[in-house]
């Protein structure tokens, strides 16, 4: 009986000395971990957009990228499409004009399950860096009509990551905060209330309404426009700005400069010649805009 009882004692003290050992040496490696997870997160982020800071929105999976003066550059999402062997980690950048600026899809050694030697290849360049530069509407496979093309005898998990990405910019894409901002048309403004969901908001500062924003969605020369507009109870245009385009690059993109988008100010300007498809698609989508919620200003 007393041998029994020793015996008792005995896997006692060894189970709480050992309880004991382990609980100072996660005290002294937990830190160190998430340091080392930390570091390979951000090297991770540092690979799709280049930023100065990335600030967490949802935690292991939003950032907003921003530069040294603290503008907005563009978001970070990470997606885990279901591949052939299993989910598969992709971490993707988004410039503020909703393009792709990088893709990172994980190693086997950060969970990547696919076969080794031929779905594992949507790790190597040849294949991800095909994504630079494509909005949401570019992201498929050659065979599905998009630009993609699929790596040989992976299918699979090709189509996983196209299909991955591309959800991942249909969610997210929302969140890329200069591309929203009102303030950025109407800058008198201290808030903003949605009328319309998405698309009307009236411009107040203290119990004064100062006019309209909205945003609109015309046809341009390779895609659409999204445009916003503010609009003062003067009816004069406060400012436009473009949420989103993808016209020709030196030419349509004139939309976007500085110098054309000021015209508006002082009344719709003229479609400038050599981009006339697209400039003019923005005029007529401004004018229509401020026709359909007239009523708001009057």
């Amino acid at each position: 009986m007393t041998s029994i009882r020793q015996m008792i004692i005995t896997l006692f003290i060894v189970a709480v000395t050992c309880a004991v050992v382990l609980s100072f040496v996660y005290a002294f490696t937990e830190p160190r971990i998430a340091e080392t997870q930390a570091q390979l997160t951000l090297s991770g982020l540092e690979e799709v957009i280049t930023a100065y800071e990335y600030k967490k929105i949802i935690p292991d999976t939003l950032w907003q990228a921003v530069d040294s003066s603290g503008e907005n550059v563009g978001v970070v999402f990470r997606v885990f499409p279901q591949g052939y062997a299993g989910p598969i980690p992709i971490t993707v950048g988004l410039d503020n004009n909703g393009k792709i600026t990088g893709i990172r899809v994980a190693s086997a050694a950060e969970g990547l399950a696919e076969t080794p030697g031929l779905g594992a290849k949507i790790t190597q360049p040849g294949f991800t860096e095909q994504f630079k530069g494509m909005t949401a509407a570019d992201v498929a496979l050659e065979q599905e009509g998009g630009s993609i093309e699929a790596i040989t005898a992976a299918t699979i998990s090709s189509r996983a990551v196209a299909s991955g990405v591309k959800k991942g910019i249909e969610m997210y894409g929302a969140c890329l905060i200069p591309s929203c901002d009102p303030h950025m048309v109407f800058a008198e403004a201290e808030r903003f209330v949605e009328v319309i969901k998405d698309t009307l908001w009236k411009a107040v500062r203290g119990a004064d309404t100062l006019g309209i924003v909205f945003v609109g969605v015309v046809e341009g020369y390779l895609d659409d426009i999204k445009f916003m507009v503010g609009y003062n109870m003067e009816k004069i245009i406060t400012g436009v700005a473009i949420l989103h385009s993808q016209e020709t690059e030196g030419i349509g993109e004139v939309i976007r400069d500085g110098e054309f988008l000021d015209k508006f100010r002082s009344g719709i300007p003229e479609a400038v010649s050599g981009a006339t498809i697209s400039t003019k698609a923005l005029i007529n989508g401004v004018t229509s805009g401020l026709e359909r919620f007239k009523e708001y200003v009057e």
